[in-house]
């Protein structure tokens, strides 16, 4: 199955709010994680809709889904080279 869809199945949707996400899939709380969107220091791209302060920042889920499969290949790697 494929990780995109799988996150979409649960997510709901394919483009998410950063603060839905933030604590479950980097480990942030909301705030911490608009202050690193906003220094470009998040691992996936986020964006706003509109040039306002007061716009939500949004994931695509196909970018969250390449950064989890990303993730998965280091951890099976570094499991491999431990055994």
């Amino acid at each position: 199955m494929n990780t995109t869809f799988l996150l979409m199945a649960q997510l709901g949707k394919a483009v998410v709010h950063l603060e839905d996400i933030s604590n479950e899939f980097f480990g942030l709380s909301a705030t911490t994680a608009k202050n690193y969107a906003k220094a470009g220091r998040l691992p996936v791209p986020a964006y706003r809709t509109c040039n306002s302060n007061k716009a939500p920042w949004l994931v695509n889920v196909s970018d969250l889904a390449q950064y989890m499969d990303k993730q998965r290949d280091i951890a099976k790697r570094d499991q491999i080279n431990a055994a």
